[in-house]
């Protein structure tokens, strides 16, 4: 399939990480790029009347045969352990005030994880929605609900690339590279709205690709390639569930969903002994109180802003 299909079911481009080496999706910032000095306030950032996913029922799928393979079994239980212990971590009490869940052990139910070992070569969104739809008519993955509180998290190995013209999303290409990651929807052949984010192998090669000067980029080469996954898990996931259709808790002005604005800024979440690299995320809540709006846990769940005065 070229990067040109066209899915009739396309939902419009929902954010994600993309880059300063070529041209980005309007409205969309470049989440590549290393986090500046600035400070993190954003008083434009606010609900827009659209979905969130409020109670996330959360899947993980790995996309690539090398997934199931034994020499990387360990990787994809490591991220499965992961997004158990995020949906358990305090990162949870931050997006409570985007009324999404109700704090740590609250964000989300898990349903479970499976493959797509066909799965290979260059991809468009088209080509991942048909993707999806086959892992639904299969059984593997449930039907959404209306609304719908599908959160689907994509593990590509190395051995697929994306690369789709009409979002502007091109991912571990050799050349023209504008993302380590990004969220999308699509509405299934049912007629149900279906959320997903697409983290890709993140190996050297691809970092390297996708921003050459490696001071400059929100993803290190000294982080190991489970760290870069988790972290971009992280910030997808987030923005996935508080605007999944590009039209719910954002900035008015430049467009930047919550993960954008502390976007390269990573930090740790430890639960029963396991630590994992994460993003910090932008509290409104916070920046309104004028603490620090980048963080990556509250001790409570912060309370929800929807409806007072968003």
């Amino acid at each position: 399939m070229s990067d040109d299909d066209q899915d009739p079911a396309d939902g419009a481009f929902s954010g994600g990480v993309s880059a300063k080496s070529a041209p980005i999706p309007e409205g969309e910032p470049s989440d590549l790029q290393a986090p500046s000095g600035a400070a993190t306030e954003d008083s434009n950032f606010g609900y827009e009347g659209g979905p969130i996913i409020s109670s996330p029922q959360v899947y993980a799928t790995f996309w690539g045969a090398s997934w199931t393979q034994a020499a990387h079994a360990a990787e994809r239980a490591n991220l499965v352990q992961f997004l158990k212990d995020f949906l358990a971590s305090d990162y949870m009490n931050i997006l409570s005030q985007y009324g999404v869940g109700h704090g740590a052990g609250h964000g989300g139910t898990w349903m479970g994880d499976n493959d797509r070992a066909t799965a290979k070569g260059q991809m468009s969104d088209a080509h991942i929605h048909k993707e999806i739809q086959s892992l639904i008519n299969n059984g593997a993955l449930l039907e959404p609900s209306s609304p719908s509180n599908m959160a689907l998290m994509i593990f590509l190995d190395a051995s697929i690339e994306i690369k789709d013209r009409r979002l502007g999303v091109v991912m571990c290409e050799k050349l023209h590279d504008t993302a380590f990651g990004y969220h999308n929807y699509f509405t299934t052949t049912a007629g149900h709205k279906f959320y997903y984010s697409v983290i890709p192998a993140l190996d050297d090669k691809c970092l390297q690709e996708s921003c050459p000067e490696d001071n400059s980029c929100s993803l290190r080469l000294a982080a190991s390639q489970e760290q870069r996954r988790t972290q971009v898990a992280s910030h997808e996931f987030s923005e996935m569930v508080t605007d999944p259709e590009i039209s719910a808790w954002r900035d008015s002005q430049s467009g930047q969903e919550n993960g954008d604005i502390c976007n390269g800024r990573n930090a740790t979440i430890t639960i029963e002994g396991r630590t994992w690299t994460v993003q910090q995320m932008y509290s409104r809540r916070h920046d309104e109180d004028g603490a620090p709006a980048c963080i990556a846990g509250a001790p409570t769940p912060i309370p929800s802003l929807m409806g007072a005065g968003t």
